[in-house]
């Protein structure tokens, strides 16, 4: 990301701190602290709570919180498809509400063949009530692992995007090393009628003559399924050409319309987001592009350059109203002049939110990688993660002002961009241990807005919270010594409160598992598993925070 300084422009923008915490807390009774794996809170729209814990041993733990936050129902899944020991090979790849019952996705690779399955559960007692497998990708074979490596092929891999306006989701199967480009891409669209999910349409995307296609992002709404994907070719297929393809089926014709994007040559290593403005009436698709990488010989270090695009599109016909490079100058400035840091700013995006007064905030982050390469793969060892950054976009994409505020983490794994705008689908993803554990379902932080404020929520060191926005900053890495604090905006201020409560003493601590939190917009609710600490005691609950 370019470092993109305004040294004329000045934000008179600080940070306040409160020790006052908020007063609309509840708790579960204390259980112990759940051991690694996938944990995940999802508050349903009959007012239930459930809390999934899935460490690999015994298949999932549910337990469900009626909605006096009251524990009324346990189960464990096993399942009778899907291998419940074999996290190490599982990806969920989704967990949403849908027909009023909590669904998850789960894509395993079981004897090198891909397989998603659906899970659904009943949503007063977490018992399950079906439990299928929906989709499976061709067997992987030996000679395949040269695309993936070098051909710039993704791995194959499962896609579930549910729409913000009805029950209607999409199951987007990627087979990318299908010997047939035009088999590359399947999408299946489904609806819920009677608690039954039903295939309303299915389609085989057109690869409009490239050789391979790569899945970047999607949208669902009640009629239709966007899809936005990169086309290429290789100098052994028949050049180089490569285009972004926007394309919709229609649940009418069951058929795709497709579109080019133009300008967007040597896009191959592009991650995206996909939303639409109900103001505008447009879809916009906000992508990451990298563009190259440089060396330092003498200090290892690597900096790593790419390119944000906002593009705003047409859903009738997928004609490219505009497109503009995405800049965040207004929070770079804040960043340079306001915390002494003279390289501005370089955050990554993590996410981009559609406004309910059809404005659009891109949520960023700083993120610097310890990487080494085992072979052909490169594993993340650390993740340092930075200071936030929130710009603010009027309808037509202009930027309006922007925001920044403090923090530095050291995670031990992999975080990558657009991780939180995965966190809110449920996305997760095995992470092997490090020598320090796997703490990164800690650190990074959420983003969450409300008719009245925006909120940002972290763990951070209790000797951070009173530091002035110039002051240097304790990396926070050991997460058992944490608060969880959040930062809320009010007249072009940041205001610090702690979450939970003002520590009492040194080991007197309360921070959040960041990774299984789900805001519930309709109650302005946050729901999230936080660890009690008490000396070297420490207990698991649920809170549950409600906000302005």
């Amino acid at each position: 990301m370019r470092h993109l300084l305004l040294a004329a422009l000045t934000l008179l923008l600080c940070v306040q701190a409160s020790v006052a915490q908020t007063s609309k807390v509840e708790y579960s009774e204390p259980f112990d602290e759940p051991e690694d794996g996938w944990r995940k809170v999802l508050q349903l729209s009959n007012g239930n709570t459930f809390f999934f814990n899935y460490t690999g041993k015994d298949g999932i733990d549910v337990s469900v919180y009626d909605k006096t936050r009251k524990l009324v129902g346990q189960k464990n899944i096993v399942g009778d498809h899907w291998e419940p020991k074999e996290i190490k090979v599982t990806k969920i790849a989704g967990l949403y509400e849908i027909g009023g019952a909590p669904v998850i996705f789960i894509q395993q690779v079981i004897k090198r063949t891909p397989k998603l399955y659906r899970l659904v559960f009943n949503p007063n007692t977490g018992a399950i009530v079906s439990e299928e497998e929906i989709s499976s990708l061709q067997k992987f074979h030996a000679g395949m692992a040269f695309a993936l490596v070098y051909g710039g092929v993704e791995e194959p891999a499962f896609h579930v995007e549910k729409s913000p306006v009805s029950d209607n989701y999409a199951v987007i199967n990627f087979n990318s090393i299908s010997p047939e480009s035009d088999e590359r891409i399947e999408v299946l669209y489904y609806g819920v009628e009677n608690g039954k999910h039903k295939v309303l349409t299915k389609a085989y995307y057109d690869a409009q003559g490239f050789k391979y296609v790569n899945y970047i992002a999607s949208y669902v709404n009640d009629k239709s399924v966007f899809i936005c994907a990169y086309g290429f070719n290789t100098r052994n297929s028949g050049g180089k050409d490569s285009k972004i393809l926007i394309s919709r089926l229609d649940q009418s014709s069951g058929a795709f319309t497709y579109k080019k994007i133009e300008f967007s040559d040597d896009f191959m290593d592009t991650k995206g987001m996909l939303a639409f403005n109900p103001g505008s009436g447009m879809l916009q698709l906000f992508t990451l592009t990298y563009l190259s990488k440089k060396s330092n010989m003498w200090s290892g270090k690597q900096t790593t350059t790419y390119i944000p695009l906002m593009i705003f599109i047409d859903p009738s016909s997928l004609f490219i109203v505009k497109a503009d490079p995405f800049l965040g100058e207004y929070a770079a400035a804040h960043v340079k002049n306001k915390f002494n840091e003279k390289d501005g700013y370089s955050g990554m995006p993590q996410h981009m939110v559609v406004n309910k007064d059809n404005t659009t905030t891109i949520v960023q982050e700083e993120m610097f990688k310890l990487q080494q390469q085992s072979g052909s793969k490169i594993i993340t060892l650390e993740t340092q993660l930075g200071n936030i950054a929130l710009t603010e976009l009027d309808m037509k994409g202009k930027e309006t002002i922007g925001y920044a505020a403090k923090k530095t983490q050291k995670a031990s794994g992999d975080i990558s961009a657009f991780n939180l705008s995965e966190r809110v689908k449920g996305i997760w993803t095995y992470q092997v241990k490090s020598l320090r554990g796997n703490n990164t379902p800690f650190f990074s932080f959420d983003y969450v807005n409300t008719e009245k404020g925006k909120y940002l929520i972290f763990n951070d060191y209790p000797e951070n919270f009173h530091k002035k926005e110039g002051d240097k900053m304790q990396v926070v890495a050991a997460a058992s010594d944490m608060n969880t604090v959040y930062y809320e905006l009010k007249n072009g201020f940041f205001e610090k409160h702690f979450l939970f409560a003002a520590p009492k003493g040194d080991t007197d601590l309360k921070f959040a598992n960041i990774a299984s939190a789900h805001f519930m917009d309709a109650t302005r609710t946050y729901a999230t598993l936080m660890v009690d600490r008490d000396g070297r005691k420490k207990q698991g609950r649920i809170a549950w925070v409600k906000f302005d």
